[in-house]
């Protein structure tokens, strides 16, 4: 039975879950055969267009840049002087500097570029990038190029062909790939010999991937380049290819096969043409189906491992939710068998008409209590904070107040019924006590609580007989920034309070203020007796104790941590007899309270 309900059910859930996935992977195999097959057709437009702009235009930008200085007569004239041996004037000898150069540079700036001739038609020498000397067509150790250049025919002006060059009986011999051009202003011809293994370096590494062949083909179809020679290219030559190739782009101004996956050699390759942008060459790229299919196994081996982790799921499924169903139903059977046979029985379970009901119900029904005991458990929490803080701003000293009265009384009596000091003295108290008690818990500017606090000290200048000097360094652009009541006033207290050395000694304080980092910088520095490093450690564990009923830096730093988490504590640096300082941050995104 247990067997039975477990097949009925991993089919159902094979058939919800298998289906929508297969339906998925034949989507997205599509999908993917068409990115990739399209991916790859870029691959063969890129690098062609790569080999083209980088190298190949090296190439042939120096046989033009070459043609074109031969347009200026003085520099042709100087080059025929210099190859019939004749006397060379100044001027002359400043062009033929200017030509040896040009052909010099372009062999030492790109090392695929073996040589460049210069010959003018009806001469035995020529001018090459390779010696100091003029070179003799007869004597040099490279002939073949001029007897080559003979069999040229004259209507064509361009022509490129593949040698072999051996400068010395020692050397092995080199594969060029040899580019003539006919002078445009002259009679004569512009040869570059390129290094067909530099330049098979520099094409490698442009390439896509190993699977990606390039071919360099001349206007008869010959293979001038191959980047990996082998059965492809063997099979394309065996075929004609490249030849019918670019026939029928001679004719018809396109290729039919291009873009298209065509079979070689046994093989099927995506194949991509390219007219050269210079002259009568072309650029061929093909690209192996071993990479595609590559590409797609590992689609197919992400789609298996997909679909078997899928079984294996279902299988768990189907597994777990037979075995708690039969549970149930085994519990229900005992229970009606133990009544059949009298059996006393107990309260049963709580069985609903569907085990996932009752799972849902309970869930639901603990998510709205938890839910609503986390709602109490913020408004009360909330309402402490709000309390908290409202007992606090409205903690002020009374030893405050009842040192400024001393003090406003000793003044009435020493000035004997003057007003000036006295005045002053209530207006700045009048003004403390409204700024203190009026809506504790609305938000000031900083303005507004500098303006306080300078009230606040110049009641303390008068009480200690001017000896209290302070500075403020604040930078406007924090002026406006919203902070909660009393901030200030308890670090400049207790620098008062506590760190005054004697009241015949001047006692400096500076409050700074300042943003950086996005963070707004606030201490308070004073020159009074200062702290040893045990004072410092108890004044932190005094501070930072929640349970203590003390005012002043206690109470600021519980009321910054309310307002501004953890990273908004007081920090106190100290040295005794040099006094202390006491610094917090508040983020700019966190710098208006509310």
């Amino acid at each position: 039975m247990l067997r039975k309900f477990f097949m009925k059910r991993f089919r159902t859930f094979a058939i919800i879950m298998f289906i929508p996935l297969l339906l998925l992977f034949i989507i997205m195999g599509f999908m993917n055969i068409y990115s990739q097959q399209e991916e790859l057709k870029k691959q063969g437009v890129n690098t062609l267009k790569s080999i083209n702009d980088n190298i190949v235009y090296v190439v042939y930008s120096t046989i033009h840049q070459q043609d074109v200085m031969m347009g200026s007569a003085q520099y042709k004239l100087a080059l025929q002087k210099l190859l019939r041996h004749d006397r060379l004037e100044f001027k002359d000898v400043v062009f033929m500097n200017a030509i040896e150069n040009f052909i010099r540079s372009s062999e030492s700036s790109y090392p695929y570029i073996n040589s460049v001739y210069l010959y003018i038609d009806g001469r035995n020498n020529f001018l090459t990038s390779s010696s100091d000397q003029l070179a003799s067509v007869d004597n040099y150790y490279d002939k073949d190029w001029f007897n080559h250049y003979k069999s040229i025919p004259k209507e064509d002006k361009q022509f490129v062909e593949t040698r072999w060059l051996k400068r010395h009986s020692y050397e092995e011999p080199k594969k060029v790939i040899t580019i003539y051009q006919r002078m445009t202003y002259a009679k004569g011809v512009i040869v570059v010999n390129v290094n067909a293994k530099d330049f098979g370096m520099m094409i490698e590494n442009m390439l896509y991937h190993s699977g990606q062949n390039f071919y360099y083909l001349n206007k008869k179809g010959d293979t001038l380049f191959a980047s990996n020679p082998g059965s492809a290219s063997d099979a394309a030559i065996e075929n004609g290819f490249f030849t019918n190739s670019i026939k029928e782009y001679e004719s018809k101004g396109r290729f039919s096969k291009n873009q298209e996956w065509v079979k070689l050699g046994g093989k099927y390759f995506l194949i991509y043409i390219e007219p050269a942008s210079y002259y009568e060459t072309y650029f061929v790229s093909m690209i192996s189906f071993d990479v595609f299919a590559d590409r797609l196994l590992d689609f197919l081996k992400l789609a298996f491992a997909i679909l078997l982790i899928n079984f294996l799921i279902v299988m768990a499924l189907a597994w777990i939710t037979t075995k708690t169903a039969f549970k149930h139903i085994t519990y229900l059977v005992d229970v009606f068998s133990a009544a059949e046979r009298g059996e006393i029985i107990e309260k049963p379970l709580l069985i609903v008409k569907d085990e996932y009901n009752l799972i849902m119900n309970n869930i639901l029904f603990l998510f709205i209590k938890n839910n609503q005991m986390q709602t109490n458990l913020m408004e009360k929490q909330h309402q402490n904070e709000i309390t908290e803080i409202m007992a606090l701003q409205l903690q002020i000293n009374p030893h405050f107040i009842f040192n400024t009265l001393q003090t406003m009384d000793l003044e009435v009596l020493k000035e004997k019924g003057g007003q000036s000091t006295l005045h002053t003295m209530i207006q700045e108290l009048s003004r403390i006590i409204k700024y203190a008690l009026t809506n504790p818990t609305e938000p000031v500017t900083l303005r507004e609580e500098l303006d306080y606090l300078k009230a606040y000290l110049q009641i303390q200048e008068i009480r200690f007989n001017h000896i209290l000097i302070t500075y403020f360094e604040i930078d406007d652009e924090i002026l406006e920034h919203k902070v909660f009541r009393l901030m200030l006033q308890p670090m400049v207290e207790n620098s008062v309070n506590h760190g005054m050395k004697s009241t015949d000694q001047h006692c400096y304080i500076k409050i700074k203020g300042f943003i950086r980092n996005d963070v707004i910088n606030i201490a308070v520095i004073d020159n009074g007796c200062g702290m040893t490093k045990e004072e410092i450690a108890e004044l932190y564990i005094k501070i930072n104790d929640p349970s203590s009923k003390n005012i002043g830096l206690t109470n600021l730093n519980r009321r910054l941590l309310l307002h501004y988490g953890d990273t908004s504590k007081l920090h106190i640096r100290s040295k005794k007899n040099l006094g202390t300082g006491i610094y917090f941050k508040i983020p700019i995104q966190n710098a208006e309270v509310k």
